[in-house]
């Protein structure tokens, strides 16, 4: 199923199907898999609310059970944050002296699978001397940075005839994995809802 939604999404699906059991008539898995199967439903679009309701409760008691992860996340973000002050400085100061463009790209078409990428944790003469030769032969700078609550995780890439990115290292974490996958639940069932309006 991980084309129609992440693996992550999938467990939770599998999940939430057994919880509910025979509660509805559909599962979620039909449902977000195919909406128009169910168009002609009674109710199917108080059932689909009903459904994601659901979802968000069963995510948000997983979450609050987590204080201790949120907290790790908490701190691992803050740090990642001040790297990315830090080296956005930097990589400033570089781009302005070798007179490269650092632009805020919404997408660039490109072959992520050949991108070097190198994740750090910490600031030290070996990542700024790696900055300097980056923005020594890069044609320009994107700066991918994203925010993550209150804290900015940086990302640069820097392009030329093969294209590097320095990232800001975030440890993977259960917590992120399920914000990430009651985001990616909520669209979908969103956009089941969009669909099943228009019919």
């Amino acid at each position: 199923m991980a084309a129609l939604w992440s693996d992550i999404s999938d467990s939770l699906i599998t999940e939430m199907d057994k919880k509910l059991g025979s509660k509805y008539k559909i599962t979620i898995r039909e449902l977000l898999a195919n909406p128009g199967r169910f168009s002609k439903t009674a109710n199917i679009r108080n059932t689909v609310s009903n459904l994601k309701e659901e979802v968000d409760n069963y995510i948000d008691d997983a979450l609050s059970t987590m204080s201790a992860e949120q907290k790790a996340l908490d701190d691992a973000a803050m740090k990642a944050d001040s790297l990315t002050s830090q080296l956005a400085q930097n990589v400033s100061m570089q781009a302005k002296q070798y007179k490269i463009p650092i632009v805020k790209p919404v997408m660039i078409d490109r072959d992520m699978s050949k991108d070097e990428t190198v994740y750090i944790n910490t600031l030290d003469s070996g990542v700024l001397a790696l900055v300097e030769k980056l923005c020594a032969s890069s044609v320009y700078i994107a700066d991918y940075g994203t925010n993550f609550g209150k804290y900015r995780i940086g990302e640069w890439l820097f392009s030329g005839q093969k294209n590097y990115v320095i990232r800001a290292y975030l440890p993977p974490s259960e917590v992120l994995s399920l914000q990430a996958s009651k985001e990616e639940l909520d669209s979908l069932f969103t956009a089941a809802l969009s669909f099943l309006a228009e019919v």
